[in-house]
């Protein structure tokens, strides 16, 4: 049966209820309230970091100008949350640049995560093109990935076109929580899926559902993940873009935050209270793949190109955000996994024996195509929260002749 569009909420049980209620006296006893209001405690998706999801619709309506469109494009998803585009905009066509000071270090030596980002992007401003009247012609630029323009969108008046990817871009997030156990995934959704590759993608959706292929996966990702928080550089560069402290999380309005970890309330609640150090994140982010994530995924999916080159990335990151929308819109849950996929990288970039790669080849025999990216799906038990976004303002480049 296809999921629901609105995920039903599971019922809070008694001792649910008293630890809440035990965890709120807590708060509010001995001043720490203040702190409470301070971290945030009683704001969870509020606040200037937020603002750009709750604007962009209103700008839509209010001037057909591309401004809007890139608020639209900030949108999308992206590795880290590191948002590493810039954007030019003029009345005819929008450039898109990668803003290489945002790359995420040893977690993508190989800028794939960067440019399949960039891809993400890409997608929803097309989207927001379209919606607003616009026959958006799109030219990837060509070059290497240490080019930092990589598109060129001339807009061109056409006819308004509102999809159903368009109107799911406020409510796409990433779920990190468990999705339902008992959820059966219908064939009809990895067909879904399979149909938003469009023939000049050159992207290939390998599934993993049926056993031992989904377990295998999942000891995978797992493995990889212990790979990283062991990999002192790796481990570094990925917590430096964990946003704890409120005021600092809405000055950058970048990151990831507590609030999108997919934990409880409660959880959530009282972890805003202490500061989280690079070992409790890693042992957090370990416990909850482990625990939460991969038992409870539905399916895991791949994506593979024939080629790693510039290109070839950023359409594969149009094909993810495409297909992360139409779920959204679908009322199913997504989450991308790209443990193994930032090993890989890891591996080709320190000369390191190849083991992440070779076990992604034996799972997924496809010669000649490369997996760059992984994902699971499964039936949401939660919604899901918004991450921070800068606003479109902060991500033009008006110094570009």
């Amino acid at each position: 049966m296809e999921a629901k569009k609105n995920a039903i909420q599971p019922q809070v049980s008694r001792r649910t209820f008293l630890k809440a209620a035990l965890a709120g006296a807590v708060i509010v006893s001995g001043g720490t309230v203040w702190k409470a209001i301070d971290q945030g405690v009683f704001s969870t998706g509020k606040g200037p970091a937020y603002e750009a999801w709750r604007d962009w619709e209103s700008a839509m309506e209010a001037a057909p100008h591309p401004l809007p469109m890139i608020k639209a494009a900030i949108l999308a998803a992206n590795a880290h949350n590191a948002q590493p585009w810039l954007f030019r905009i003029t009345d005819t066509a929008i450039d898109l640049f990668a803003d290489v000071s945002r790359n995420l270090g040893s977690m993508d030596p190989m800028l794939r995560e960067m440019h399949i980002s960039l891809g993400c992007a890409l997608e929803n401003l097309t989207l927001a093109a379209r919606a607003s009247g616009y026959s958006p012609e799109v030219t990837l630029m060509s070059g290497e990935h240490d080019q930092i323009h990589v598109a060129r969108i001339v807009l061109t008046p056409g006819e308004r076109s509102i999809s159903e990817l368009y109107q799911a871009i406020p409510s796409r997030h990433t779920d990190r929580s468990a999705f339902q156990r008992k959820a059966e995934l219908p064939p009809s959704l990895h067909t879904s899926l399979q149909g938003l590759i469009g023939p000049d993608d050159n992207v290939s959706l390998a599934w993993l559902q049926d056993e031992p292929l989904k377990s295998t996966m999942g000891d995978i990702i797992i493995s990889a993940t212990k790979a990283i928080i062991s990999d002192a550089e790796q481990s570094k560069d990925s917590h430096r873009w964990y946003r704890h402290d409120r005021e600092v999380l809405h000055a950058m309005k970048d990151g990831t935050t507590l609030d999108a970890t997919g934990s409880s309330p409660l959880t959530r609640a009282i972890g805003k209270l202490f500061p989280v150090s690079e070992a409790t994140s890693n042992q957090y982010w370990l416990k909850s793949t482990r625990d939460t994530q991969v038992p409870t995924a539905g399916a895991f999916a791949c994506l593979l190109v024939p080629s790693r080159d510039r290109s070839s990335l950023i359409r594969a990151g149009q094909v993810f955000q495409r297909m992360h929308l139409w779920a959204s819109a679908n009322g199913w849950a997504v989450q991308p996994m790209n443990q193994p996929n930032e090993r890989i990288d890891r591996e080709q970039a320190m000369n390191l024996a190849p083991s992440f790669r070779e076990a992604l080849e034996k799972l997924i025999p496809l010669p000649g195509w490369h997996n760059i990216f992984t994902f699971r799906i499964g039936s949401p038990a939660n919604d899901s929260l918004p991450s921070p976004r800068r606003p479109a303002e902060d991500v033009l480049w008006r110094s570009i002749p």
